[in-house]
């Protein structure tokens, strides 16, 4: 999947961009050069909620992601953010190789998954990008957000339908992704009122076609 370009020191000392590819091809690698607390950290919160809203490259990594899980989550889901803290740390692990975990723990203890992401404008800045193996769910959440005034798209290459996706790691085996472009989650961070609006149009369906916990 693709993500944000983080910036990385190389050892000159020279700011550089994080690779295309991975630095780490799963958390126990990540967890063999960085240090939890310092330049990453997790947060779990698992309620009586048969849904999980996560944040797999929240923090520094796809920036306000982390805050539109705490967000979305509300008091009534569970939540999961893999937080970067430090700029210019290369902490992306891409959903089909998400294992750390807490995370995974979470997701297999709830029915379904919604993962919030971000990515890169690449051209469309407005549009949300919706996929995961639960097309009910998906093409529901899309058409809130329709409703709601937001820009959706199911046409792209961000589709989250390997199975071992994080988003799809639920009991149900099929969850929802939602990529955010860096221009709009810009906009909802300055504007308290769209975030508003954003949060109820996806929380709405959840809270009408979930299972209970």
């Amino acid at each position: 999947m693709e993500r944000d370009r983080a910036s990385a020191f190389s050892p000159s000392g020279q700011r550089a961009s994080c690779p295309a590819a991975d630095l780490y091809n799963g958390y126990a690698d990540l967890a063999a050069s960085e240090t939890e607390g310092v330049h990453y950290r997790i947060r779990t919160v698992e309620r009586a909620s048969a849904v999980a809203i996560i944040a797999p490259h929240g923090g520094r990594i796809e920036p306000f992601t982390s805050e539109m899980v705490l967000s979305i989550a509300g008091c009534d889901f569970s939540l999961y953010c893999f937080e970067g803290l430090v700029s210019g740390r290369c902490l992306h692990i891409t959903s089909s190789r998400f294992d750390e975990p807490r995370g995974l723990a979470l997701a297999s203890a709830s029915e379904i998954v919604i993962a919030v992401h971000g990515r890169a404008d690449a051209g469309d800045p407005h549009t949300v990008w919706m996929g995961g193996l639960h097309l009910e769910l998906r093409d529901a959440i899309g058409a809130s957000l329709g409703r709601a005034g937001f820009g959706i798209s199911t046409d792209h290459h961000m589709q989250g339908k390997h199975p071992g996706n994080i988003c799809n790691r639920g009991r149900l085996s099929a969850g929802v992704q939602i990529e955010l472009p860096r221009s709009l989650r810009r906009s909802l961070r300055a504007d308290p009122d769209l975030r508003r609006t954003f949060v109820a149009a996806v929380r709405d369906p959840i809270i009408e076609r979930a299972p209970r916990g």
